[in-house]
Order: structure tokens, then C-alpha cells, then sequence
């Protein structure tokens, strides 16, 4: 029975990642009509601080696959409430659904961190993967609005977009070219590329403390080691050994906390 439930996961898996992979070669309204739909209130696991009132809200960001449960069965949100005793932990169910419908950063700071702002909370997000993309997204957007940004091997773009801009002579030089509402995932991303340009370039890097770390095996440190050498200072970037893995981001939590 063990076995059959396991071969089930493995065939939903690949069928899932069948699926994004055609999703993301398709226009932003097609893919809308496929995709889980994004639901108001975003769905969220919330673990309140064990002695008094929070004073610190720290939102964990679930990679493209990845349900909020991983944080708690990998040991994330324990090693959290180890180092933050005295934060209020809010994992979102924000699927790629949500970001695909332009929704990721509205969604968190309308339902989660507005509110701890405003009852002058500290907010830290830790993003892994494409909850990375998502932390970077919110930053851009709300840049007062979060104190700290911790990424566990992000996903920041295609090597393609990354070389283009390396080939230009660097982000100063680079022109993301979309002037309107990106219509695919390619025009998404040179947006962001652009945003972080014209936001963090002239004040010598982002406005809140930003971290990155990643595993040397991840498939991911080429672009990681990219984008750490673009918008961030040397120590901003940590190396672990590991790859893209749980195993590898609970490490880099410990070491980013």
C-alpha cells in the first residue's frame, strides 16, 4: 500500500511539473485559466511566540511546489522560534497561482504584513526558491514596508536574461525594454531586473538588510552568485555545500539567522 502511494505522488509530481513547464511558455491570461486559482483570504499556517506579544513578524515563503507544511516537517519553522523566540511565524499558501495573476505581493501585504507594520512589528521574509522571486517582488514594491530579507537560493531569471545583462557591461548599462504590463514570465522578470535597477542601483544596494545563500551543488548558484554581485556587498552572500534541497535551505536558514 506504502508502495502504491508513493508511485501516486510520483506520477501527480510529474504530471505537475509537466504542467508548469508547458504554463510558463505560455501568455499570463493562459495561464490563469489553468492554474490552481488564487483565494482571498490567502490560506496560512500561524505559530504565535510560546511568552508574550509578538514583536517581530517573520513570513516564510514556499518555493513553486512546495506546500507551507515543508516549512514545519523540514524543521524551519522550529529553527525560527529557536532563533526569534519572540516572532510571530506566518507561512502562506502563495502558489505559483498567485504570482502568475499579479497577486503575490498584494495578497501578503494586504493580509500579513500591513497589519504588523502597522502595529509596529519588525518583518523579515525568508524566501526559498521562487518564494526568493516572491520576497525580492514584495521588497521592490513595499520597500518600507519589510526590515529583512533573507533568500535561500532564489530563483532570480533564466541564464539567458542574466548573460544579457552581463554582456551589456552590467545592470547600469542593461535596458529591461518593457515599458507596460509584462504579458509572460521573460517580461516579468526583466521588469523586476529593471525595477531593481532603478530602486537599488543609485542608494548602493537595497534599503532593507538583504542575505542570500545558496549550496555550491544547487542549479541555482550561478544565477544566485550573479545576482549577489550585482545588487549586494561581499558578505551579503554566504556558500553552503548542498543543492536544491531541504536539507541545504535549513542549513542556510541557520546560517542566515
Amino acid at each position: 500500500m506504502r508502495r502504491e502511494r508513493n508511485e501516486m505522488h510520483s506520477m501527480m509530481r510529474a504530471h505537475f511539473l509537466r504542467l508548469i513547464a508547458v504554463l510558463t511558455t505560455l501568455p499570463l491570461a493562459a495561464c490563469r485559466l489553468l492554474l490552481p486559482k488564487p483565494t482571498r483570504p490567502l490560506r496560512r499556517l500561524i505559530f504565535e511566540p510560546d511568552q508574550g506579544r509578538a514583536g517581530e513578524l517573520v513570513v516564510l515563503l514556499p518555493g513553486r511546489l512546495s506546500p507551507p507544511e515543508e516549512f514545519v516537517h523540514h524543521g524551519i519553522v522550529k529553527l525560527v522560534q529557536a532563533r526569534r523566540p519572540q516572532a510571530r511565524i506566518v507561512v502562506p499558501d502563495l502558489h505559483l497561482g498567485y504570482y502568475m495573476a499579479g497577486l503575490a505581493e498584494v495578497c501578503l501585504h494586504e493580509e500579513i504584513i500591513g497589519a504588523a507594520k502597522k502595529r509596529g512589528e519588525r518583518v523579515t521574509l525568508i524566501g526559498v526558491s521562487m518564494g526568493g522571486l516572491g520576497a525580492l517582488i514584495y521588497s521592490l514594491r513595499y520597500p518600507h514596508e519589510v526590515d529583512e530579507v533573507l533568500l535561500l537560493s532564489p530563483f532570480v531569471g533564466e541564464a539567458s536574461l542574466l548573460a544579457e545583462i552581463e554582456k551589456t557591461g552590467g545592470l547600469e548599462q542593461w535596458q529591461s525594454g518593457v515599458t507596460a504590463e509584462p504579458r509572460n514570465k521573460t517580461e516579468a522578470l526583466r521588469k523586476t531586473w529593471g525595477e531593481m535597477k532603478r530602486q537599488w542601483l543609485p542608494k548602493g544596494g537595497p534599503p532593507m538588510v538583504m542575505k542570500i545563500a545558496v549550496g555550491r551543488q544547487d542549479r541555482l548558484y550561478a544565477s544566485n552568485q550573479f545576482f549577489a554581485r550585482t545588487v549586494l556587498k561581499p558578505d551579503q552572500f554566504i556558500e553552503i555545500e548542498g543543492g536544491h534541497e531541504w536539507d541545504c535551505w535549513r542549513r542556510a536558514t541557520e546560517a542566515l539567522l
